[in-house]
């Protein structure tokens, strides 16, 4: 192969058009751990922590969120990172197995496009929060009730400026994220020293949960645990792209305990610490009231600029998997454009919807509701139809040469799967009103939904796939050549 063949094949490779070799990937084990961690301990966390503190103290609360974070990482990891990190392959471009082609881009669609344009709109409220608490502090005024026009403003300008920074490209992005990552960490280190000077580690376990809307506290625990499954699912989107970059497949797994999980935990941990003794689920009211006037200005400051990194990294990756998996219309469009365009949705939220941020926990348990499914049925195809084999042509084929294109390019089994995970979701656990049944006290909303629509995209398929002739599955204990063939080239690496 000529040099600038070898080049453009190894570029194609990074952008996701072809599978990465073990040869090609960058992360061992402590590298992919530092990377998760680093992305884990985000602004995010503050807020997943203040939300769980609602609902429980912090006794409870810390059961909540190990129990919940540890569920939901090892599903979304088992459905994502174990195939993506054993073959190299982009994470959509391996849904194409189960969903087909079109079917892997509505996914795209649900998951990543529309999960993208609620965090912006919420970490940009938070930005602006931010600013108007650092205004309050300066000023030394009393905190007004409800938003003024200094959040609207501020949240927009966050909008505007993550947009500015990711039409720059990644440069800019990776070094904040290496600044961004340790320096959330002193923050924590240093709210938590603030919370232990005025509090023994009794007293703040002994502490009740801030608005509980239960009288049972087992329903307002469990809950709390479904948050924090929430919290583990929210990484479905991505897990697979960052394990793609791994050796091997173990090393694309199990760092997601250390990092995903480990850091994301200590750091909702000290957040439920801080919402409980401080008395407000918002980590901007933290900032201003834990430490005085020196504390609080830095801190503020911080978390509006952390905020902001957060924000372009998450448009930055979900502008370039649209524009990999839209058409020709957008792919022709100009970058910048297309991230203004993107960035309309967001600006219209925090303009009309506000109260997103009060109630950022009801929009994160709802992406848990499709999180759980998408996870479940990839398990179930990956691990009992497929048997842990890909058969890498079909992924990369056109559309009308593969059995992957199943019916016009969507698979029509996975859907019906994902909409009875999402339906039985909501039946179980309603996010929006809280309303929840019997069932929910002791098995969660997420399990029900994973578990379900595994089952279902299962038996359909054994059912149908084979006399439909869709999906290439292997029947009996059948393994081709072809697969064996792609394994000795080493595309799949134990």
């Amino acid at each position: 192969m000529s040099p600038s063949r070898e080049q453009e094949f190894r570029l194609g490779a990074e952008r996701g058009d072809t599978p990465l070799l073990p040869s090609e990937r960058v992360w061992g084990f402590w590298g992919f751990a530092y990377a998760n961690s680093a992305l884990a301990v985000a602004t995010w966390v503050f807020l997943i922590g203040g939300a769980t503190a609602l609902f429980v103290g912090p006794r409870q609360g810390i059961c909540a969120v190990v129990i919940g974070n540890i569920i939901g990482v090892i599903l979304a990891g088992c459905s994502t990172s174990l195939p993506c990190g054993k073959y190299g392959v982009e994470q959509f471009t391996f849904l194409r197995s189960m969903f087909g082609i079109n079917g892997s881009r509505l996914v795209y669609v649900l998951s990543v496009v529309v999960l993208t344009m609620g965090w912006l709109a919420v970490l940009g409220l938070m930005c602006g929060r931010a600013l108007d608490n650092l205004d309050t502090l300066v000023q030394q005024r009393p905190a007004g009730a409800g938003d003024g026009w200094l959040v609207t403003a501020g949240g927009l300008l966050a909008i505007v400026l993550a947009a500015a920074v990711a039409m720059r490209g990644p440069d800019m992005i990776r070094r904040l994220s290496a600044v961004i990552a340790p320096s959330l960490i002193l923050i924590m280190l240093a709210l938590m020293y603030l919370i232990l000077q005025r509090f023994s580690i009794g007293e703040l376990l002994a502490m009740p949960a801030l608005q509980p809307p239960f009288e049972d506290p087992h329903v307002n625990f469990m809950i709390a645990v479904e948050i924090n499954i929430a919290a583990g699912f929210s990484w479905w989107p991505y897990l697979g792209n960052l394990s793609r970059l791994c050796s091997n497949q173990r090393t694309a797994f199990w760092p997601n305990l250390v990092g995903i999980f480990g850091a994301a935990s200590l750091g909702e941990t000290v957040s439920l610490f801080a919402a409980s003794t401080l008395g407000s689920s918002d980590p901007t009211t933290w900032m201003r009231l834990a430490g005085g006037m020196g504390f609080g200005v830095v801190a503020l400051s911080f978390l509006a600029l952390a905020n902001l990194t957060g924000m372009v990294n998450i448009l930055y990756t979900a502008v370039i998997g649209l524009r990999q998996l839209a058409g020709e219309h957008l792919r022709a469009m100009r970058w910048g454009l297309l991230i203004a365009l993107f960035c309309v949705i967001p600006v219209a939220i925090v303009l009309l919807l506000p109260g997103i941020y009060d109630g950022f926990f009801i929009f994160l348990v709802w992406t848990s509701a499709l999180n759980s499914a998408l996870a479940g049925i990839g398990i179930a195809d990956y691990f009992f139809l497929r048997r842990q084999r890909l058969n890498l042509r079909h992924l990369y084929a056109e559309q009308g040469e593969s059995p992957l294109r199943f019916c016009k390019g969507f698979n029509p089994i996975a859907l019906v799967a994902l909409v009875a995970g999402f339906a039985i979701y909501v039946v179980v656990f309603n996010p929006q009103t809280l309303a929840n049944t019997h069932f929910f006290s002791f098995v969660t909303a997420s399990l029900p939904s994973c578990l379900l629509a595994g089952l279902v995209h299962y038996g359909l398929t054994r059912l149908l796939a084979a006399r439909l002739g869709w999906g290439g599955y292997p029947q009996g204990n059948e393994r081709t050549l072809e697969a064996a063939g792609l394994r000795a080239k080493g595309y799949s690496n134990e």
